[in-house]
């Protein structure tokens, strides 16, 4: 069972969330958008009403990859892919195993951190595996609060405590969750060079203060996917599709005006 909701008529978008996200995510941005179209929104497995399909040994994108084909599949219409962070990782997958055949994608912030350089040494690797390694041993420490540790990396110090303390017992609950998202993550490993194989047109949106390691994966992806264009959105950060609603559903409408 998976969250799945479709409202409104024209061009199919699906709407996929981040990490600590679910369908509701996108409410403001949908509410933003000038276009007419098909609207649907699901969660994540893990999230909202979507059940987990993932376990302790997964060490790859396939599960996700599943989900977004059987998506598209239930959705019966060819569709415009648009994920955020996780959800951005999540949709580049799916693109790149060629199953799912999304019409154009959008992505803000995708992070797929663990992209191969084509040669050297992978950016930021002691920063990340420094970053997991305080997760998962807070998580095994049952600690209440491991989830500000990936919160304030997206963003900065102090962030998750600034949050309503909805929302910080909403990323208690998922943080467990969370940890099957960077395995998923670690395992998706292609090389810079692979991002080529983006053959639909691809609008990359990241924010001014996007953290340097998704500006860096966000610059491999603008170099290599060749159908791309670029978007930063001003004053934002990691969490872009809700502090700045209003901007990304532009992006959105003048992408769709492009290619839908």
């Amino acid at each position: 069972m998976f969250d799945f909701q479709s409202t409104g008529a024209g061009p199919a978008l699906l709407f996929l969330p981040g990490s600590y996200g679910h369908y509701s995510a996108w409410r403001d941005i949908q509410s933003s958008l000038s276009g007419q179209y098909r609207l649907i929104s699901t969660s994540l497995p893990g999230y909202g009403g979507s059940l987990e399909t993932r376990s302790k040994h997964t060490n790859d994108t396939t599960e996700m990859i599943a989900f977004v084909e059987w998506l598209i599949k239930k959705i019966g219409e060819p569709v415009h892919l648009i994920g955020h962070s996780f959800g951005g990782l999540v949709s580049l997958a799916s693109v790149l195993d060629g199953r799912s055949k999304p019409l154009s994608m959008i992505t803000f912030e995708a992070n797929p951190l663990y992209a191969l350089p084509d040669s050297g040494p992978r950016p930021f690797d002691v920063d990340l595996n420094d970053l997991t390694r305080r997760f998962r041993a807070a998580l095994d420490a049952k600690d209440p609060k491991a989830a500000s540790i990936i919160i304030d990396f997206y963003s900065q110090p102090g962030m998750f405590q600034s949050m309503p303390e909805t929302f910080q017992k909403y990323c208690e609950d998922s943080a467990p969750t969370n940890r099957f998202d960077w395995q998923v993550a670690e395992g998706f490993t292609p090389r810079y060079s692979e991002f080529s194989a983006i053959q639909i047109p691809y609008t990359i949106v990241r924010g001014e203060h996007a953290v340097p390691s998704v500006k860096n994966i966000t610059e491999q992806l603008i170099r290599h996917a060749p159908q791309s264009r670029s978007e930063v959105v001003l004053g934002a950060n990691h969490f872009l599709i809700t502090t700045h609603a209003k901007d990304c559903a532009k992006i959105i409408d003048t992408h769709m005006q492009l290619f839908g």
